[in-house]
């Protein structure tokens, strides 16, 4: 999107904290007020309706709005960051280097050293070791046209070393990360194993972890956090998620006693809250969920958008939790209580945290037995691009509307939609139990043959490690019990 598409959605995301700073900032500045009356138009409508342009129209006829939406994106994001700047530690260590080679410029040596100081020190206290590397080469860069005054050999060796030595770190660490970030993609994208060929597969990723951390001469919060954020994906990924939790709980106590380094940037610290979550959803410790949905409620956070994840993974976690405790009734009432918003907020939300919620109220409704309104929630994620969704989150949702169907006894359709599901199992070679189990309890329904001889395979599936999050996640178990029996 080029600035003029992200200009309204900007303007809608802003508090009112900003709205404020941006006003104050235009006063201030005393220039063409134009795009003011823009801000205020963009501000006054939610969405970018055909309304909106009309008005757009007779405020700025002819193509006078495009300069104006220019204008206005660049003194918006100018207002932006100075409003960010005091907030992010990262922002305050480029402030300060930038500063400090503002007054060398203008031959104010003193106090130009004074700042990098400022900058070293604050960066190896919020272990930003980048921006200490950044303020320790632009003090070399500064004291070579000094000729090294008050420098000695001893002095300038220790600097380089220390250079090196948090290069060096910096670089064990991006590949810790992108050795973290491939297996995170394999879990988003394909869940967890669901065959030994795929669990020995994750050896290769192991295997080059052992090695980074046998380099490391370093040890720091980022990585630290880096191998138990890898510990815990492992293991949730291999069937083992009780060791999970332990590397989960472990990681929430190391990110506790480091509250400094990450509360102006808390994305990993929901993302581990959520991920502790999701692993007690996984092994059905509802009663140990609630205190960290609560921490997961409380996170402070700078962003509008982390606020609004949270908020409703939140909301998810309590409704896909009522669901499987049979209190689909509750969880309706409070579906109902926040619909109003969650129609508001979608919008802003991710396509994977919009599908699990809407996957989540469409079993809400299955259960109540409102089959067409939990059909309307599943064709919403159909209708979507979602070649974007995990493996496992789509499959979900292809296999919930098969069980929609059935209930509404549309044979014509799971007929074509069986087959339809096949070449794309087919397509992508994948034959995992759960899929096909269902797919052939529903060829044999749609020929009313007896379905009883599959009960004891049913039972041995409900054993299987591999398909157990799946099975968890649609209730199959009192599916299978249900269709077979009847």
């Amino acid at each position: 999107m080029n600035p003029v598409e992200v200009l309204h959605p900007l303007i809608q995301s802003l508090t009112k904290s900003e709205k404020r700073y941006f006003r104050l900032l235009v006063a201030m500045q005393q220039g063409d007020k134009a795009y003011l009356r823009l801000f205020d138009c963009l501000e006054r409508h939610e969405l970018f309706t055909e309304e909106l342009k009309q008005e757009l129209k007779s405020l700025f006829p002819g193509a006078s709005l495009e300069p104006a939406r220019k204008h206005l994106y660049r003194v918006l994001m100018k207002s932006l960051r100075q409003f960010e700047s005091d907030k992010s530690i990262e922002e305050r260590l480029m402030n300060l280097i930038q500063d400090s080679l503002i007054l060398f410029n203008r031959g104010l040596i003193n106090a130009s050293f004074e700042q990098l100081e400022k900058a070293k020190t604050l960066a190896l206290e919020h272990e930003k070791f980048l921006f200490y590397i950044q303020a320790a080469r632009q003090e070399l860069q500064f004291i070579i046209p000094q000729q090294f005054v008050g420098w000695d050999e001893s002095r300038l060796i220790e600097k380089q070393e220390k250079i090196r030595e948090l290069l060096e770190h910096e670089l064990t660490v991006q590949q810790h990360a992108a050795l973290y970030e491939v297996l995170l993609l394999r879990y988003w994208k394909n869940g967890v194993v669901r065959s030994l060929q795929e669990s020995v597969r994750l050896n290769d990723l192991l295997l080059e972890e052992h090695q980074v951390l046998n380099s490391q001469r370093l040890e720091s919060f980022a990585s630290k956090q880096l191998h138990l954020h890898f510990q815990s994906a492992y293991f949730l990924m291999t069937d083992n998620p009780e060791g999970s939790l332990r590397v989960l709980y472990e990681l929430d106590k190391l990110f506790q006693s480091h509250v400094h380094l990450w509360s102006d940037r808390p994305v990993y610290y929901l993302h581990l809250l959520n991920g502790i979550l999701q692993t007690l959803r996984a092994t059905e410790q509802y009663d140990k969920m609630n205190y960290f949905l609560e921490r997961l409620q409380c996170v402070s956070t700078p962003s509008e958008s982390l606020a609004l994840t949270a908020r409703y993974q939140v909301l998810e976690h309590r409704l896909h939790n009522a669901v499987n405790l049979g209190q689909s009734q509750q969880a309706r009432q409070v579906f109902m209580e926040q619909c109003d918003a969650i129609s508001r907020d979608f919008p802003k939300l991710s396509l994977q945290i919009q599908v699990q919620l809407w996957l989540t109220i469409a079993r809400i409704y299955y259960n109540l037995g409102d089959y067409s309104q939990a059909l309307s929630y599943i064709n919403h994620i159909l209708n979507q691009p979602t070649r974007s969704l995990s493996r496992i989150l789509y499959i979900s949702c292809r296999l919930m509307n098969l069980l929609i169907h059935v209930a509404l006894d549309n044979r014509d359709y799971i007929y074509y939609e069986i087959r339809s599901i096949e070449r794309k199992l087919k397509k992508e070679k994948l034959g995992y139990r759960t899929e096909q189990f269902v797919l052939t309890l529903l060829k044999n329904w749609l020929k009313n043959r007896p379905l009883k001889a599959f009960y004891e395979e049913s039972l041995q599936l409900l054993e299987d490690p591999f398909e157990k999050q799946l099975i968890l996640e649609l209730g199959l178990k009192d599916w299978f019990t249900s269709i077979i029996k009847n």
